[in-house]
Formats: C-alpha cells, structure tokens, sequence
C-alpha cells in the first residue's frame, strides 16, 4: 500500500490547522460496550486496512504538519500488536503528547514496560463502582475487575491517567458514588459526559451533528484503520477524504474539511439547541480541585476531564 507523503508546498498555514490528532489502530474490542460510538465488537475488523507501515508513514505526515499531539485509540488499540512500535516511532519523531485510550481489560507487563519508557498517557472509561453495572454496559463479565486492577498498575507505573465517565440510564443513580470511589483511589483527572446518540447508542437514527460536541469544529482530526479522515471520531459519518488516496496535507487543506467543520460549529457551538451543560458548584469540588467552566477544554472532546471540577497543580 503506498500513501500519500510528498508535501504540495500549501504553506505553513497549514501547520496550524492541526493541534491534535485521533489515530484508530483497529475497529476492534474484546468488549461490546451498549453506547459505543463505533461500534465495535470483537468481530468488527473488517475494515483494519492500514498496516504498521502506513500507520508509520501517516504518524510522519501528522508530525510535518506541525501537529504535536497523539491518541492512539480503537476500538481497543491494545489489539494491534504494532502499538510498541507506534509509539516508539511518535516518541523519536518528537510528538510532545502520546497518549492510548484503552478499556485497560488487555495491558501486559511488555505493555506496561513500553507506556513507563516512553512516558505514556493513558485514558479509560469507567462506568459505575458496582461491578455488575459495569459490567453490564460493557457487555463483558469481569470487566470492571479487570480495568480496576490495570488502573492500579498504571498508577504504581506513576503515568498520567484520566478516567472518563460516561453518564446513562444504567449508572446514572450510582455517579456521585463513582466519582468518589475514583477519588478514593487516587484518580484526580475524572471527566464526565452523556451517551452521544451515535453509532450503537442511536438505535438505527440518522446521524445528526448537533450529538456531537463541537470541539471537532476546531483543528483536529481522526484518522480510522481504513485510512477514511474526519473531524473527530465520533463524525465519521462526515468524511472527508482518505489518506489512501491524498496526502494528509492536501486534506487538512482541503475545502472539504472547511466546510465539515463550518457545520459542526453551526450545529453545535452556534446552535440554540446545543446540549447545554450544569454549571459547575465550587462546593461538589474536592480539596485536590477547582471549579472550572464547562466550555473549557483540556482535551479536545469529552469526557476531558475538566467537567465540573478540575485537578489542582
């Protein structure tokens, strides 16, 4: 497979159209979670077109764009036995933020090893302190013991860990109690959010821009295992091009990804009926926090954790 590389001579304007990218490794995961946005199964790789040498080629792309921030994400990026290498190769191309959103079910010591040497973000979701909720969102038993005792091992390792919280029908009663049982354990960056009617929580609904947050409308992107580009994750349904077929410059150039995000920002950051956020209490803040605006972002999609209270430091 050959990928577009040579740069077209666009300009350094386009450097700055890109602060942070999505890198998908797979559409595949061990778990089934009831909300997920891209649905994915552990049957669900169909589409893992991009070998380790593309993903090489692509994290070079996004470097030369000016880019200095990388998740690498899934389904369950742990599943593709090139994460070592990526990362690697992220790490001595210079990108000063790599991180890998993981369920945390599937993290060896080799893995664990590799995330310590070359300073590893991690990110995960955890839906309830009671295990059988848990676990039933994710569709897999054991799964909250799993992730628990991974997150465990990734706080001894001292790498940074966020915890996102994803708020539904299942574990909407027991939130307070999960905040405060992932505090007890030391987590100090827990973010929070609702279920966005996307991929398996839309029930078989057109997809509609006003589900997705709005941050996509900024300069960011995702690149998925079949090599089709988009806004953020959660917007596949509005591609804009493929790197099989363009180089990674020529579509953050393009017109395409302009008018993408023109619409997202209508539909979402400029909407009157954009999904409007409780506004933070000083007072639902533990002594390690601050109440921060709910329009703040450290990350460029939620959860990020910065909603409602933000770590100290």
């Amino acid at each position: 497979m050959h990928l577009g590389t040579q740069a077209s001579g666009l300009g350094n304007d386009v450097a700055q159209k890109l602060d942070f990218v999505w890198l998908e490794l797979t559409n595949r995961c061990n778990l089934r979670c009831v909300h997920c946005y891209a649905e994915s199964s552990p049957t669900t790789g169909g589409k893992d077109i991009l070998d380790e040498a593309d993903y090489l080629n692509v994290i070079d792309q996004i470097y030369r764009l000016g880019c200095r921030k990388l998740q690498f994400i899934g389904g369950e990026p742990t599943l593709n036995r090139s994460l070592p290498r990526l990362i690697k190769s992220a790490y001595r191309t210079g990108f000063t933020l790599i991180e890998v959103f993981t369920n945390l079910t599937h993290l060896s010591d080799n893995l664990l090893s590799v995330f310590r040497a070359f300073q590893v973000a991690l990110a995960t979701s955890f839906y309830s302190c009671r295990p059988e909720i848990h676990d039933g969102i994710t569709g897999q038993r054991g799964s909250f013991q799993r992730t628990l005792r991974n997150m465990q091992r990734v706080q001894e390792a001292q790498l940074s860990l966020r915890v996102g919280v994803i708020e539904m029908d299942q574990n909407r009663p027991d939130l307070t109690e999960t905040w405060e049982f992932l505090r007890e354990m030391g987590i100090r960056h827990i973010g929070s959010d609702r279920v966005r009617q996307i991929g398996r929580a839309a029930n078989a609904v057109a997809p509609d821009m006003r589900e997705l947050c709005g941050s996509c409308a900024e300069n960011v992107l995702t690149i998925g295992p079949d090599g089709l580009v988009a806004p953020c994750n959660m917007s596949k349904q509005w591609a804009v091009g493929s790197v099989l077929e363009q180089s990674l410059e020529e579509i953050v150039a393009s017109p395409a990804l302009s008018n993408v995000r023109r619409e997202i920002k209508k539909n979402t950051v400029d909407s009157e009926h954009k999904h409007v956020e409780a506004p933070c209490d000083p007072k639902n803040c533990g002594p390690y926090d601050y109440c921060c605006p709910s329009t703040q972002q450290c990350f460029p999609c939620e959860p990020n954790g910065c909603s409602p209270c933000r770590p100290k430091g």
